[in-house]
This record gives C-alpha cells, structure tokens and sequence, in this order.
C-alpha cells in the first residue's frame, strides 16, 4: 500500500467516525462553555452589555480593557484559574475520545457502535494517557534542546540576526523531527488499541519499533498530514482575524465559521489517526 492509500484509507475510516467527531466537538463546546459564560458574567458586571456592545461593533477595541480599571486584575484571576482547568479537562477529555476514535478506526472493526467507541475509550484511557504524557515529555524536552538553549545561547551574541537565525534553524529541525514523534505515539497508540490487555510501555516501544522499521514509508504519510493540518490551521486564523464585525449577522457569522473549522479540524485529526492506523495494519 503507497502513500497515497493509505491517506484515501484514513479519509474514508475517519468520514465512518463522523459522529464521534460530532459528539468530541459538541463535548469541547460544552466545556469551553463554562470557561467562556462567567468571563461573560464577569465583564457584563463590569462594563454593562450595552457598553460592551458598543465597544466591540468596530472590532476589538484596547479601551475596553483599560476600562476595567482595578477590576481587571479580579476578572483576569478569575478568567486564569478558568483557563488552567480548562486545559486540564481538555487534556483528559481529549485523551479518552482518543482511546475510542482508535478502537473505531481499525479496519477489523465494522460495526461503529456506541458500546465500541466508549468501550474502547474507558480500556484505553490510563495507558493512553501514559502514552501521550511520556511523548509529550520527549517533545518538550527537545524543545528545550534544540529551541529554546540555543535561541538564549544566541541571545548573548553582538551580532545582528543571530537570535533569528538561530531560531528559524533549530525550529526547521525540530519540525524534522515531529512527525517521528507523533508516529511513536499513534502507532503505539494503534497496538495498544488492538490489544486485549493495557501495557502502555510495551506500546511506546512498538511504536519505536515500527516508526523506524517502516521509516521511509510512514514519515511521508506523517508530514504530508501535519502539512495540511498547518496550512489548515493558518487559513482558519487568516479568515477569523480578517473578520471585524461584532454585532448582529457578522456575530452569528463569526460563531458558526469558528465552529466549522474547528470540526474540520477534529477531523483532519482523525484522519491523521486513520491514516497510521491503515499503515500499521498494512504492515502486520
């Protein structure tokens, strides 16, 4: 199976998982909900929605928080713990759709039921988990070598551009070396999918195994999908930045565009998912 198959393979598996796509969306709405509703509570308290609405018909306006005065430092405290629990059940919540988006995805699976797709997310949540925290761990930490040391080691230097330089270098190798990162985790992520038992460490080091084994055959697969999730991603943030209006249809336009491009964006995910899994099974 070529390159190409194997994308079509993870179109076609993630398109058969549309609904779980719809339920990890409405599932994030619902949690950034209760992020977003009391920020609104708060900053309705504090300016009034008619201000509100005046203030932000052209745009974003700056004024708007200069006018919060020594109320801002309550809102913003209020609006941080929000956010790091936000991240925090984001996290987890994102971890166990996985473990059931993995379970739906594999050719062997014909049936795309609710008993398979939360089965599989419940059985595979703690050594998904696992998985994901240890490779998030190896990206960070080469962030740090390869980013973040060299870019404050160039800091130092007299000469112009060094600084820039420097990071735009590092930033090319470390997105080299991504997508044989993300191959790590979801090939292991695939086995332990299939697997009747959980042994997260015995996964990652399958995932080790058939990145490198089938090297020349995955890594394009992997690039070409982070490619267009990239070019995704920066399109989306061109047309939601580009749009100034706050009020009335330009409103109700902005919510249902940012909606969409987010599912689109779970899918392109999924599709990422398919794809290794199509690679893996090719390779059994």
């Amino acid at each position: 199976m070529n390159i190409f198959d194997n994308l079509v393979s993870g179109t076609a598996r993630s398109l058969k998982s549309w609904k779980w796509i719809l339920i990890i969306w409405f599932s994030t709405l619902f949690l950034a909900g209760l992020l977003i509703l009391p920020a609104k509570a708060a900053f309705i308290s504090v300016l009034g929605s008619s201000m509100i609405t005046d203030k932000l018909k052209d745009g974003i306006d700056i004024d708007v928080l200069v006018d919060f005065g020594t109320n801002f430092s309550t809102i913003f405290r209020s609006f941080s713990t929000g956010f790091f629990l936000f991240i925090i059940f984001g996290f987890l919540m994102n971890v166990f759709y996985n473990g059931g988006l993995f379970s739906n995805l594999r050719k062997s699976e014909n049936r795309f039921g609710a008993s398979l797709f939360f089965g599989g997310a419940g059985s595979n949540f703690w050594s998904f988990l696992v998985i994901t925290l240890i490779v998030n761990l190896i990206i960070f930490s080469l962030v740090l070598l390869i980013i973040v040391i060299p870019a404050l080691m160039a800091s130092g230097s007299a000469s112009e551009g060094v600084l820039y330089k420097t990071f735009i270098i590092t930033a090319i190798i470390f997105l080299i070396i991504l997508p044989i990162l993300l191959l790590v985790a979801d090939y292991a992520r695939v086995w332990q999918a299939a697997s009747s038992k959980s042994a997260c460490f015995k996964a990652i080091r399958i995932g080790f195994k058939q990145t490198f084994k089938y090297f020349f055959s995955s890594y394009p697969v992997m690039a070409i999908v982070i490619i267009i999730q990239f070019l995704f991603t920066w399109v989306a943030f061109i047309v939601i930045s580009g749009m100034k209006s706050f009020t009335g249809g330009g409103l109700l336009l902005l919510f249902l565009l940012s909606h969409i491009l987010f599912t689109v964006k779970i899918f392109l995910r999924t599709w990422r998912y398919g794809s290794v899994t199509a690679m893996y099974e090719h390779h059994l």
